[in-house]
């Protein structure tokens, strides 16, 4: 999640994961001296040349151990935000990811944060922040 200040947004891609009780795979991270928690499904950047289908198969693979099934575009947000004192700045690419039903996923991402199925009674929990803006509204989630 991070992208260099004056340099223009980052292209990302995230995997819109949901279980069967609608639960969303996320990954969270705690913003450093704010306690301010950030969820976003698992994905990351677009390298050169790569589509965001691709993009995030690698990620699901890189960052979960996880190879995604049948990968459908749902839409394109672009998002802003201030986070451990770094401005963001993301396009971002949001594709519906199949998972193999015996996918064992592990408890944090290849660079350590926590990731867990949120579930739909805490889409709106105040207490997190689900990024990128506009998610939940994309996925007519929340009004």
């Amino acid at each position: 999640m991070t992208a260099e200040a004056g340099s223009g947004a980052r292209a990302i891609a995230i995997a819109v994961v949901r279980r069967a009780d609608g639960a969303l795979l996320v990954a969270s991270a705690t913003e450093p001296g704010t306690g301010r928690v950030l969820v976003r499904p698992p994905g990351g950047g677009i390298d050169p040349g790569e589509s965001a289908v691709d993009a995030v198969v690698r990620e699901l693979r890189e960052e979960l151990g996880v190879d995604g099934g049948a990968v459908r575009p749902l839409g394109e947000l672009e998002h802003r935000l201030t986070f451990a004192g770094r401005e963001l700045h993301e396009r971002v690419s949001v594709l519906a990811v199949d998972l193999p039903a015996d996918a064992s996923l592990p408890p944090t991402t290849d660079a350590g944060h926590p990731v867990w199925w949120l579930p739909t009674d805490r889409f709106d929990d105040p207490a997190l922040e689900v990024v990128p803006s506009g998610l939940l509204e994309l996925l007519e989630l929340r009004g």
